[in-house]
């Protein structure tokens, strides 16, 4: 890759934004395109993409990206003046290009961001490949350019002045295979007195075409002298040019001109100057209209460097809201009768409205950060459709809540766990056409993104009408690869089973392929969530296939907890796993097997005291006042929790935990208090985890 032509890393920044945005428009259009070849309004939008990115390219130095989107820009420039056929061949030449796009694009990344190093890719072959197709598209499609020779250049009315001369260069460009546009301008006189040269409108034609003709049209025929106004222009400039650029690229640069009128008129051969005239009337527009229309910007792009350290100063200042209020809990008691008592009583008032400011700043941060899970979602389009011709399925995906929205933090971890669902899916799940068929369902498959909003948390699933999970072959696998004892599976409820594959190392694909079975995939994806304090779970039922549930917290940063004291010290549960919290009489606990548990409304429900699991040895409580616990949830598991006292829900601010903490069991991070002390942050997925443990 050469080097960077520009010092400000700023620009590259923007263009890595922009491009990511247009690559993400492209793969949603192909796939549209796809269903419908001969659509001109996404074949026109998707050639609009590849030359914004070919633009910004060449601006920035970026030879190897410039050329590989100039020579797709000109295929799909083909594609939609119908001078070349969309075949197979064709659209998985640009699903190539797109992907070496986006490579060449990341390796801009990485060199910018000194992140690695990039990969480099040499796209010439594929160069060659996509001037092959060309030249076969224009061979093929020859018939069409030489039958519309046959007609002549057919000329709007604010063109008809033009001379044989001008009529056959615009002629000879069309018969080529050419874009051929005309220009027409009539200057105004607040010209004079200006620095506006009119002949630098040829120079305007260099950034968007090559001048084929130019020409000084009288405007109308001059009758008496006397009427002659020497400062009025009396004859308008026309220019016939071969276009480079799209007609959207040429209004805007013809479009900032001031003190005229320019008219942008596409030519064709065969066309009837009636049938022209209407839009050429719509594309009229003098400088000042231009200006008008371009309106500004409601959106500005801030880095997530910037918005992290808003974040985090955001923390702070909760912490210290925190801080403030337990200070003007423990004073105010303490100076009731005092003189200082009303000054105490406004400190109370100042804390509730600094309680209520800090509030709307989090919020409006949060606000900030949200993106919509289509950022993520708008990727597994393309990817669900590569997975089903590698493996020669039949598969449509059905999205729906995209514009459901998450903190960006969150979303940009998402992705990992859900390709290991998706693929999982396209590889285990859905079945082939043909057993399909012999099954009773349509050869096609289906696969179903969901995202939600439920409380402070978001849930996304992903649904298959697939084959389903069979216990039976869960329980054999498990059995076998000795992840338990045959009374063990025997005496396990099928859900419990059917969560076994999420085990690291599990399993049931007979044989590995590019698409997955290598054993490897629910244990990260399930890793993974549990690291964004999140929950995934599986519901399956065999021969109608399964559905995936992610949870997650809304963000990572500022989360609602429950704060409990067990052992004398205090800790944080998050409220997405608390379910509920109730006192039982202690006689209430029994023993079930090598669990202790309670009746809930008529369920068992297993409980630990949390004391015993996090391996203390601080004495138990007295439990003269009964039993506390807190039922929590974590991938479709419960149990209830046995803690000393329940203190209060409060929102804490999550720090991580210093290296040599980060293994502690059931602890996912730390959050300071008012009182300036420290509490440590539970993990409920670890818990259950530990509770199991405990029970084998």
């Amino acid at each position: 890759m050469s080097d960077f032509a520009l010092d400000d890393p700023s620009f590259y920044e923007d263009f890595l934004v922009e491009a990511q945005e247009h690559f993400e428009q492209i793969e949603t259009n192909f796939l549209a395109l796809e269903e419908a070849p001969g659509d001109l309004d996404l074949l026109n939008a998707i050639f609009r993409s590849v030359h914004t990115i070919k633009g910004a390219a060449g601006f920035l130095g970026l030879q190897k990206v410039q050329a590989l989107a100039h020579v797709g820009e000109s295929v799909l420039d083909d594609l939609r003046k119908s001078r070349m056929e969309l075949n197979e061949r064709v659209m998985e030449l640009l699903f190539e290009t797109v992907d070496m796009l986006k490579v060449l694009v990341d390796d801009v990344r990485i060199q910018v961001r000194k992140q690695g190093e990039p990969e480099d890719p040499d796209p010439s072959e594929l160069i060659r490949s996509l001037e092959v197709i060309r030249k076969g598209g224009a061979a093929a499609a020859a018939a069409a350019p030489q039958a519309a020779a046959q007609g002549n250049l057919h000329l709007p009315a604010l063109l008809q002045g033009l001379d044989e001369a001008g009529r056959k260069a615009g002629e000879a460009a069309l018969i080529e295979g050419k874009s051929v546009v005309g220009i027409h301008a009539e200057l105004d006189t607040a010209i004079y007195g200006t620095a506006f040269n009119p002949l630098s409108l040829f120079q305007m034609v260099e950034l968007v075409g090559r001048l084929l003709y130019r020409q000084m049209i009288p405007r109308e025929p001059l009758v008496d002298l006397d009427s002659f106004e020497p400062r009025d222009f009396h004859l308008d400039l026309v220019m016939v040019i071969e276009a480079s650029e799209p007609l959207e690229e040429i209004r805007k640069v013809f479009g900032a001109v001031t003190h005229a009128v320019v008219t942008i008129l596409p030519l064709e051969l065969g066309g009837s100057a009636e049938a022209a005239a209407p839009a050429a009337e719509d594309r009229r527009k003098t400088g000042r209209r231009a200006a008008d229309d371009k309106g500004a910007s409601d959106t500005i792009r801030v880095s997530q460097a910037k918005l992290e350290h808003f974040m985090n100063i955001v923390a702070e200042l909760i912490i210290s809201k925190t801080m403030i209020s337990h200070l003007v809990e423990r004073l105010v008691p303490q100076v009731n009768g005092h003189p200082a008592a009303g000054v105490a009583k406004e400190l109370a008032h100042a804390s509730v409205y600094l309680d209520h400011v800090s509030k709307e700043i989090q919020a409006s941060v949060l606000g900030i950060r949200m993106v919509p899970v289509k950022t993520i979602f708008s990727k597994f389009p393309r990817m669900l459709r590569d997975l089903a011709k590698a493996s020669g399925k039949k598969i449509d995906l059905h999205m729906t809540g995209e514009d459901t929205e998450i903190d960006k933090s969150i979303i940009e971890e998402l992705g990992d766990p859900m390709i290991h669902l998706i693929r999982n899916s396209a590889d285990h799940g859905i079945e082939s056409p043909e057993v399909r068929v012999k099954s009773g369902k349509s050869e096609v498959g289906t696969v179903i993104l969901r995202a939600r909003h439920e409380g402070d948390s978001v849930v996304v699933e992903i649904e298959d009408d697939g084959k389903g999970i069979d216990p039976a072959v869960i329980r054999a696998k498990a059995v076998e690869k000795g992840l338990l004892s045959q009374d063990r599976a025997d005496a396990m409820a099928d859900d419990e089973v059917i969560e076994l594959i999420f085990a690291p190392g599990f399993s049931t694909a007979a044989k590995v392929t590019d698409i997955s079975g290598r054993g490897v995939g629910m244990d990260v994806v399930r890793s993974n969530v549990r690291k964004l304090n999140g929950r995934v779970g599986v519901r399956s039922t065999v021969g109608k296939g399964s559905i995936f549930t992610i949870k997650l917290p809304l963000t990572l940063a500022i989360i609602d907890a429950l704060l409990v004291k067990s052992g004398g010290q205090v800790f944080a549960i998050p409220g997405t796993a608390v379910e509920e919290t109730l006192i039982v009489p202690p006689e209430s606990l029994s023993h079930l097997t090598s669990r202790q548990a309670i009746n809930l409304r008529g369920e068992v429900l297993g409980v630990s005291r949390l004391r015993t699991l996090l391996r203390s040895t601080a004495a138990d409580a007295a439990d003269e006042d009964g039993l506390s616990v807190v039922v929590i949830a974590s991938a479709g598991r419960r149990m209830g929790i046995i803690v000393d006292a329940f203190v209060r829900r409060q929102e804490v601010v999550i720090k991580p935990l210093a290296p040599y903490l980060a293994s502690l069991p059931g602890i996912s991070g730390a959050s300071i208090m008012g009182d300036g002390g420290v509490v440590l942050i539970l993990d409920p997925a670890e818990l259950l985890q530990l509770a199991v443990q405990e029970a084998v």
